[in-house]
């Protein structure tokens, strides 16, 4: 790589080259004209560069990333100008750093000598982002860039993942690099793995009479999916897998009890419940999961690679820090094993409702037309959502097969997140079908992201789950706040009775009809499902069809999302029908 010579922005193109970035989601704008050049330039001489995904809003740029970091398993990568270019990387951000995925959001940043004059389009990125991030930098010198650059990238991938971001300013784009600095030294020693306390949880796992592993996303993230299949297996156990570790295990597997929490399967629930031992791997104590009285009665053992997460929420009886690949490989080396006959006999029974039933309606129920998705896909595709109650009912009607398939924003749960993070979805993992499930609130709230699809051609199976209504918030304010929902419904306009909070089925208006928007996006098919009996058929043909295709789905307005613990709860009183 020669060192002469060269640019900012040709050395940061450079390093991402070299580091095997294939793909950037990004906007334009005025501090990163120079990066955007030198790209152009490549580009025209036929130099290797990575691609470019001109998203339409730095949002949906972020998103885009968190999408490809989830499908691909890389570092995903977003870039911004400065001012309200990073300002709209915020929420990308903060969801990136709650769900532990490794991206790097490179921002530009005017130019040194301007910062703290309040210059057009400056803002303190680095103050901005300091909490919501793993690490970040301002860059002043391109002596610097190179080294942190490589060490960005290498952060937001070791340990426990997440953001960094890199906020540069533009006169370091435009310098010229004489002599690079030499990296920072940084060290902190690792936890070196502690075989004595690994072999306490699993001999207390095995003493147990009722045992359950609570599986996170670590486990994704690890990618020990496998391992764990295996390790439930040798140890007869049964695992929930929490909202982000979806998919670690297929559905059909006997010890696979699905999503626990809030809105989490009967049989998760159930097990949870009556467990006499849990043991949580690679995932925090969320408030969803562990709800009040959650460890009562119960012994704790917590395995997770970022000890500050060690007895935060919940305190455990045994823990250790560690890897999840390095201590499901010492389990299933370790020649233990275990059978709890008569605990999964009753989780056997259980089981079957893992799917609650669910009733039938001249409307097309959202749980059927997700079951249609799921067996028509094989529980295959990569299923990408936004957030409401279509997230739930994707959640507890899809049946997963294999890790990395499920996307969607848990711990921020930003609404707004599907579309774009399909498109990153697509671009991380194109082997498989992508298929997002949105809602018509979270939809509208990043629909310039069609604009992507299109350009891109991009064969996105759009499902809007459309029932004109902020479900969730609905649902809540029906089942807690006396049916006071005037603000959640989308089709309220001013021609409305101003104190109307009825759930009138029969009222459909359509803001916007998303079938009208073939007019407006060229080349994007649309079609509106409102029928029950050719449900299946037509899910079908939209499968079927080659290139992007957005579906309309009316379903039944009154649907609620059941399972459900209420906040400040506890697991036996879980609302099951």
């Amino acid at each position: 790589m020669p060192n002469d010579t060269r640019t900012g922005a040709a050395i940061l193109l450079d390093v991402l080259n070299d580091l095997g970035v294939e793909t950037i989601f990004g906007h334009t704008g005025g501090a990163v004209i120079p990066i955007h050049v030198e790209i152009n330039k490549r580009l025209r001489a036929g130099t290797p560069v990575p691609r470019f995904v001109l998203c339409r809003q730095e949002g949906g740029a972020g998103h885009a990333a968190e999408g490809y970091a989830r499908a691909g398993g890389r570092v995903g990568v977003a870039l911004a100008t400065s001012g309200p270019g990073a300002t709209n990387l915020i929420t990308p951000i903060a969801d990136a750093y709650k769900d532990s995925l490794p991206t790097l959001f490179i921002t530009g940043q005017v130019p040194s000598r301007a910062i703290g004059t309040d210059a057009f389009q400056e803002v303190d990125t680095v103050g901005l982002t300091r909490p919501i991030s793993k690490h970040n930098y301002l860059v002043k010198d391109v002596a610097d860039l190179e080294w942190v650059l490589r060490e960005a990238h290498a952060l937001a991938m070791h340990g426990r993942p997440g953001p960094v971001v890199v906020d540069i300013c533009k006169d370091v784009q435009l310098a010229a690099l004489e002599t690079a600095n030499v990296p920072r030294v940084r060290h902190r020693e690792s936890v070196a793995f502690d075989p004595k306390r690994a072999d306490a949880i699993l001999d207390a796992l095995a003493r147990a009479e009722r045992p359950v592993v609570k599986a996170g996303g670590g486990v994704i993230h690890a990618n020990a999916a496998l391992a764990l299949q295996r390790f439930a297996e040798r140890f007869d156990v049964p695992v929930t897998t929490t909202f982000n570790a979806l998919g670690a295990l297929p559905f059909e597997l006997v010890y696979n009890l699905g999503m626990p929490g809030m809105h989490g399967t009967i049989p998760a629930n159930y097990a949870l419940r009556d467990a006499d031992f849990i043991l949580a791997l690679g995932g925090r104590f969320d408030d969803r999961v562990a709800v009040r009285g959650f460890a009562a009665g119960k012994r704790i053992a917590h395995v997770d690679i970022d000890p500050s997460e060690i007895d935060k929420t919940i305190a455990t009886d045994l823990n250790l820090v560690a890897t999840l690949d390095e201590f499901l490989a010492h389990a299933l080396a370790s020649g233990r094993s275990a059978r709890h006959p008569e605990w999964m006999t009753r989780i056997g029974e259980w089981r079957p409702r893992m799917m609650p039933p669910y009733g039938r309606s001249e409307y097309i129920k959202p749980q059927a037309a997700i079951e249609v998705i799921s067996e028509l896909t094989g529980g295959e595709a990569t299923l990408v959502t936004g957030v409401g109650q279509h997230q739930m009912w994707s959640a507890q009607y899809y049946r997963f097969r294999r890790p990395r398939q499920w996307i969607s924003s848990g711990g921020l749960g930003t609404m707004g997140f599907g579309l774009p993070a399909a498109v990153g979805a697509w671009y991380g993992d194109p082997t498989h079908p992508v298929v997002l499930i949105d809602g018509d609130g979270s939809f509208q709230m990043n629909i310039q992201e069609l604009g992507t699809v299109v350009a891109n051609r991009i064969p996105l199976k759009m499902f809007v789950l459309n029932n004109s209504f902020l479900g969730m918030v609905r649902q809540w304010e029906d089942m807690m706040d006396d049916g006071h929902h005037y603000e959640t419904c989308l089709a309220r306009t001013t021609e409305c009775d101003p104190d109307c909070i009825d759930l009138d089925q029969s009222c459909r208006r359509q803001i916007p009809n998303l079938t009208g928007l073939k007019y407006v996006y060229p080349r994007l098919k649309t079609l509106r499902l409102r029928d029950p009996a050719t449900l299946h058929a037509d899910i079908a043909a939209v499968l079927a069809e080659p290139g992007p295709v957005l579906v309309d789905v009316w379903i039944d307005k009154a649907e609620n999302v059941i399972p459900m613990i209420r906040p400040g709860h506890s697991l036996e009183q879980m609302i099951e029908s």
